[in-house]
């Protein structure tokens, strides 16, 4: 359902740019539309239409700004004949529609399902100068002048609609939340549609429509997003599942936003805690890519194990060149509990026959101590007991751990620290990995081969800033992380297989590409 999701704002199209007369020139585009829910109407059970209430925000450019502003959606199979506007040409002032091509009610089968517009805009605007987000409800359009039979999608038909704008550089940006609209087709399948846009900058009681664009057409099935975000400790994990019914290679990014106030809208407050490296989907069965995988991963430090951001939800925003319009979905926080220890860092390094290891905490709340822990044969022992340095255990400001490690092992050595409460309960820090003494190389990767489809990756030095790629033998980017600032990581979830592992420090140049083998189970 979550392309329908898309179809609902389609007038808004990313990259759309529709060139008419000098004096009507349109500009939309930045297109993001967020779902929030879709049931069967009119019935929830049976009903065989559907019912969407969703998010869309985009930015709109014009040579002089309008005083009127509608947007007219159709099914594609329901667009009118003969249109309203004639586009073929010169873009002369002529009337709108009216309740033939639109309706008379929200889900009149044919006609239009979603008619939304702005009186007064223009001169709002004059006297606010909207440099930040402001709200604009009361310019929604609850009758539409030309024919007012028309029923407009308002705050009366749909709860909670408001609207915000604001200006940039080169004209102004929507955000326009829970619109309502009745789709004549059942939840979840494709929706093509096509869309009218039409301004006016008149002050006539009844205006023309001066500067228009025609049936503007969109596919929506794809990109779909699913996933999740847990309640890990100590670093907060997700997943993330990108499809597309596309048989066509497209190239998308994905950004996970925080979402500062646990609203489940994106805003400018939101923080951007990580970009993906480009990704390639396509049709599940088509000889290119297929679907994308994260697996379950953490966000980079301090986005994941931090009390700031580890109790947020998170915003997952799908763009791309090739995309119509890019697609937000909304990981709420699962109900986790509070951590009892925000760990900020983690840090191990071997130096000859010692290994030292670093830690800060951000907060601390209960806290007896630290118990290190050291894995070198497959056991986990305790290597040595830190006690917190918080009066009576509980601490806001940094607090900064240091301890050396006699460790002359050849092989490769895990640590972790076990954080105890003051009433014994315990949780664990993220694993941190060292080479043997004497090992050399900038690189480790182990188990290689691997029959669970886990490899961890143990970097020279943790304190560089890298992305990292996995790639099948065909190519296929299967994983990739940015921003990795951690001397080691896992990588999980991998099928029997050969694959390459890139890594690249951005602020070097350095790259480096290691084989691993995955033998089936």
């Amino acid at each position: 359902m979550k392309k329908i999701l898309l179809s609902l704002f389609a007038f808004a199209v990313v990259g759309f740019t529709a060139k008419v007369q000098a004096q009507c020139d349109l500009v939309f585009n930045n297109l993001v539309v967020q779902v929030l829910s879709s049931t069967k109407y009119p019935d929830p059970i049976t009903g065989p239409n559907c019912k969407v209430q969703f998010n869309a925000s985009f930015d709109i450019t014009t040579n002089s700004g309008f005083k009127y502003l509608f947007f007219h959606s159709w099914l594609a199979a329901d667009y009118p004949s003969p249109s309203i506007f004639n586009c073929s040409g010169s873009t002369p002032a002529v009337d709108p529609g009216t309740s033939t091509q639109l309706g008379t009610v929200v889900d009149a089968a044919g006609k239009s399902f979603l008619d939304i517009g702005f009186i007064g805009l223009k001169d709002f605007l004059a006297i606010n100068p909207a440099t930040t987000p402001t709200d604009v409800t009361a310019l929604i359009a609850t009758t539409y002048l030309h024919d007012n039979t028309v029923i407009l999608t308002k705050p009366s038909n749909s709860p909670g609609l408001t609207a915000k704008v604001t200006k940039t550089a080169t004209g102004l940006h929507f955000d326009v939340t829970n619109i309502t609209v009745i789709i004549n087709q059942p939840c979840g399948s494709t929706v093509s549609v096509k869309t009218d846009i039409w301004g006016s900058n008149s002050n006539a009681g009844d205006p023309k429509a001066q500067c228009y664009v025609c049936a503007n057409q969109q596919f929506f099935n794809d990109p779909t997003i699913t996933g999740f975000r847990n309640c890990d400790q100590p670093a907060r994990r997700y997943a993330v599942n990108i499809s597309t019914v596309d048989p066509t290679v497209k190239t998308v990014t994905y950004k996970v936003y925080m979402d500062m106030n646990n609203n489940g809208s994106l805003e400018v407050t939101d923080v951007l805690a990580f970009t993906s490296l480009p990704i390639q989907i396509s049709a599940p069965g088509a000889p290119t890519p297929d679907s994308y995988s994260s697996g379950l991963i953490s966000l980079p430090a301090p986005y994941s194990n931090t009390a700031a951001y580890a109790e947020k939800g998170y915003l997952i925003l799908v763009e791309g060149a090739t995309l119509s319009n890019s697609v937000l979905t909304y990981f709420p926080n699962p109900g986790c509990a509070p951590l009892p220890v925000s760990f900020k860092s983690f840090n191990a390094a071997r130096n000859h026959s010692t290994v030292g290891l670093k830690w800060e905490t951000a907060s601390e709340q209960n806290n007896s101590g630290f118990s290190v822990q050291r894995n070198t044969r497959g056991t986990w022992e305790q290597v040595a007991f830190v006690p917190s340095q918080a009066a009576g255990g509980n601490s806001d400001a940094v607090l900064t751990y240091i301890l050396s490690d006699l460790n002359n092992e050849r092989g490769i050595s895990q640590y972790r620290i076990k954080q105890i409460d003051i009433d014994a309960k315990s949780t664990y820090s993220e694993i941190r990995a060292v080479r043997g003494e004497g090992q050399v190389g900038k690189t480790t990767v182990y188990p290689n081969p691997t029959s669970n489809g886990r490899v961890s990756v143990v970097f020279e030095d943790g304190t560089v800033s890298r992305e990292v790629s996995v790639m099948d033998m065909s190519g296929r980017m299967v994983k990739q992380y940015r921003g990795v600032t951690n001397n080691n990581i896992t990588i999980d979830n991998l099928t029997p297989g050969m694959y390459s592992i890139r890594i690249f420090v951005p602020a070097t140049g350095e790259q480096v590409v290691e084989k691993i083998v995955v033998n089936k189970r």
